[in-house]
């Protein structure tokens, strides 16, 4: 045999076996699918169990959204609160332009999330914790909208139809409740811009609004603190991606609330020599809104290999209480 012959031959002869090994490749699953589809209802179990495997992380990949952005300035003016306008939004956005995870039933796909509800509920909660603050504050009528919003924003962020403490009666969800808040905190702003009520801007109700974000933001380093003695141990810790993204929720949360709270204390802030200490706070805030790690490990803090994420949102937060601290006592002393 030639060598031009013999080189053709090899090829027809590889080409052969690659194409008849293929065909075994693909023959193979379908002669599988042909044994066990033999009926229609063997047909709808196998589409209804591929529908199952897909509806779960499919729609849970499409629901997730942790949005951190820091860039969201409310326009300050002299007749609304700044920082109502800011509760406002970040509740229209987290539960109409996205959808409200906590509260979801085993049924939706996103109910297989964690570390979104997580974040969502602490976000609610700074804004809960400040919005509830401003009405005990501000002299204000029981039936204002203030005192509405800071009722229905105090709401468990997990209701969907039943509550456990409502004996398992049907219950108003999350979504609408805070729905309501917001409606209620336009209601409020408008009042102000009318003339209808009035937004007093002293020293002393700033003051208390910092003191319970301070204690507050003191309240999550520690619930850190106490999860990274007792499970930084630990080869995996599943809880501590939900303790992280609870905390960076009311850190941000926080961030938004003190920058629009900045705008409608501005003369205060300005003339007691706050703007330093001020912004520093603002940075750290945003700084620990900005730690976003694939995967969240609670490494043993004296480890050289596993990171600790939870240990650098909490250096952030005692940052940002230390920071307030700072602040603080300035506000108590009179102007000179």
């Amino acid at each position: 045999m030639s060598k031009n012959k013999s080189k053709k031959f090899f090829a027809a002869l590889l080409k052969n076996l690659s194409v008849s090994k293929a065909e075994m490749l693909i023959r193979k699953p379908f002669s599988f699918l042909k044994k066990q589809i033999t009926s229609w209802p063997r047909l709808s179990l196998w589409l209804f169990g591929t529908l199952i495997v897909l509806y779960y992380p499919l729609g849970a990949f499409m629901t997730n959204s942790i949005d951190t952005d820091t860039s969201f300035e409310t326009p300050a003016t002299d007749s609304q609160s700044a920082t109502v306008s800011t509760a406002a939004y970040l509740i229209r956005r987290e539960i109409n332009n996205k959808i409200w995870t906590p509260n979801l039933p085993f049924f939706f796909p996103a109910s297989i999330l964690d570390n979104m509800p997580a974040f969502q509920s602490g976000l609610m909660s700074s804004l809960a914790n400040v919005i509830i603050t401003m009405n005990k504050r501000i002299p204000i009528e029981k039936d204002s909208s203030l005192h509405t919003a800071a009722e229905l924003l105090n709401y468990p962020p997990t209701i969907w139809m039943f509550s456990p403490q409502n004996k398992l009666l049907p219950a108003p969800s999350s979504n609408s409740q805070y729905r309501r808040a917001r409606k209620h905190l336009l209601k409020y702003n408008e009042a102000l811009a009318s003339g209808e009520t009035v937004f007093l801007k002293r020293p002393q109700d700033l003051l208390y609004i910092l003191r319970r974000i301070e204690q507050d933001i003191q309240k999550g380093t520690l619930a850190i603190e106490a999860h990274v003695r007792e499970y930084s141990d630990s080869l995996i810790d599943n809880r501590a991606d939900d303790l992280f993204f609870y905390q960076q929720g009311k850190l941000y949360g926080y961030h938004l609330m003190l920058k629009a709270l900045s705008a409608d204390y501005k003369e205060i802030i300005v003339s007691r020599g706050l703007y330093e200490p001020w912004t520093r706070l603002l940075k750290t805030l945003e700084n620990a809104s900005r730690i976003s790690p694939l995967i969240i490990r609670n490494g043993a803090p004296s480890s050289s290999w596993a990171p600790n994420h939870l240990i650098a949102l909490g250096y952030y937060a005692s940052r940002a209480a230390a920071s307030l601290l700072e602040i603080c006592p300035k506000l108590e002393q009179r102007p000179q």
